[in-house]
């Protein structure tokens, strides 16, 4: 981002200011300060919902929920499991609205709009995909004709019906405004630098994504004739063709644009992040040259004769209790974070949001199902060596390993498609905030670590509970959607909807 990130800080300061903010809760709501401006642009606008879907950014909590790594000091964090509430997004929700209420007199008004479909539709899954059914249709109508205080929750499907439709509407009404760039611009973007035909692919490669997610409901949400209708029409439905096109959050050498490991807090938290077993293990089995990219050998098995001994790779179990692995981390017996890579300065690595990794992985298993033809074996290893790519692994290391028989693709089967789905978790390391976790609850890959450390009944959670806030102000409709769902507890271990 690097540039950019004044900008954002603007829209972050501009949010604090704008009275358009209200929620589907009384809490939510803010009163109007005559003396703040009433009139935004909506660069700005665009600005501060793009910072909100860049805040989950690497090395954090989530990452530790996907097993990617471990933490040793229990005083920093955990990873017993047991989860409380998530969020609400309806304030970032209720800056789309701004964003294109601003945008209706502007000659760029398809942008913004076609924009703010695709942000609705990447919130409400945030949420839904977290929670079950959530308000949906009577959201953000606190100001409206009638005012609408407490919101009824709508049902999960109905959810991701008006999910898929926004995310067609964002691709028609993108593809329309690229036809209008000589009387149009688009300012406020960090991501894409306002190249619309950049979006249009990474909206297309989201609606993908959520269309896998529902394979569990593939018949009763028809996944298989959509994802067909937007592969055979490449001109209408442009998707990513390599890393260029991921959309990603870049770090910079400027105060709070830091990449979270730099040289600045090696002391503080060098010794204390661990990378996960569940992650590493998958390495180590098919002798994958991204391993040497992504952790150090253990300090004490290390041997400088044998440098690329994979014996010398340890990673710590997600499950294991903290004290002994401290112990053992102590003791140079557990791999850290690679060095050189990312502690070497403030700039690290991309931070992948939506990437083409993802996107080929997800044709190659939507081949592998059946919903579509095509050549799986060629997707499967277009998101190998995008992956790699992602780690400057050479071409030749990249062919040894495609080569290997445990690697090489089984073919339309059982076998081929866990190979898919270890390969995407894989590729997700350390990016996509909570989807190499998304894509294990719904297929049950890779197999995730439970140990002592579980304070969850020895279970990994399904879901997340919903915001206390909803059974103070909303709490019939909370209720009402409890015992729809879940038989009337808010517990994380019970499943939703789309897991069904």
């Amino acid at each position: 981002m690097n540039t950019n990130s004044k900008h954002i800080g603007k829209g972050i300061m501009l949010l604090l200011m704008i009275a358009v903010l209200n929620s589907c809760t009384n809490f939510d709501q803010l009163a109007v300060n005559p003396n703040l401006a009433t009139s935004v642009p909506p660069s700005m606008l665009l600005s501060g919902v793009i910072s909100d879907v860049i805040s989950d950014g690497a090395w954090n909590d989530t990452q530790r929920d996907n097993q990617f790594w471990v933490i040793s000091f229990d005083y920093y964090g955990n990873q017993d499991y047991n989860w409380g509430e998530a969020g609400f997004k309806y304030k970032v929700l209720a800056n789309v609205d701004a964003m294109e209420k601003e945008a209706q007199t502007l000659d760029s008004k398809n942008i913004y709009e076609g924009l703010g479909k695709f942000f609705k539709a990447y919130y409400f899954d945030y949420m839904s995909k977290r929670l079950g059914d959530i308000p949906m249709s009577e959201a953000l109508k606190a100001s409206g004709e009638p005012s609408i205080q407490q919101p009824k929750y709508d049902t999960q499907k109905d959810v991701y019906e008006q999910i898929l439709t926004y995310l067609e509407e964002s691709n028609d009404q993108i593809a329309l405004a690229r036809t209008q760039v000589g009387i149009a611009s688009l300012h406020g973007d960090p991501l894409f630098k306002g190249d619309l035909q950049k979006w249009q692919k990474a909206i297309n490669s989201f609606h993908l994504r959520v269309l896998i997610s529902l394979s569990n409901r593939s018949s009763e949400m028809d996944v298989a004739s959509r994802i067909k209708t937007i592969l055979d029409n490449p001109g209408k439905y442009p998707l990513m063709g390599g890393l260029d096109d991921n959309m990603e959050r870049r770090y910079g050498n400027e105060q709070n644009n830091y990449y979270p490991f730099n040289p600045g807090n090696y002391g503080f938290n060098r010794n204390r992040n661990i990378i996960g077993a569940t992650y590493l293990n998958l390495l180590k089995d098919n002798n994958d040259p991204r391993i040497y990219k992504v952790a150090d050998p253990a300090s004490a098995l290390y041997n400088s004769n044998d440098p690329l001994n994979l014996n010398a790779y340890v990673g710590a179990n997600t499950g294991d209790a903290q004290g002994p692995m401290q112990v053992a981390s102590d003791n140079g017996m557990l791999s850290y974070p690679n060095e050189a890579r990312y502690y070497k300065g403030y700039d690290g690595e991309p931070y992948i949001i939506i990437g083409y990794a993802e996107q080929e992985f997800t044709i190659a298993e939507a081949i592998n199902r059946g919903y579509v033809t095509g050549d799986a074996k060629m997707h499967y290893e277009n998101g190998i060596k995008a992956s790699m790519g992602f780690y400057n692994v050479s071409v030749e290391d990249v062919n040894v390993f495609l080569a290997q028989g445990n690697v090489n693709y089984a073919g339309n089967n059982i076998q081929g498609l866990q190979q898919i789905i270890k390969q995407k978790y894989i590729a997700f390391f350390d990016n996509s905030g909570h989807e190499a976790y998304f894509n294990y609850r719904r297929t049950q890959l890779p197999v995730f670590n439970v140990g002592a450390a579980n304070n969850n009944g020895g279970l990994i959670p399904l879901r997340w509970k919903y915001p206390q806030s909803e059974f103070q102000n909303n709490s019939a409709n909370v209720n009402e959607a409890l015992s729809r769902q879940y038989q009337g507890t808010d517990d994380i271990n019970k499943k939703m909807w789309i897991l069904n």
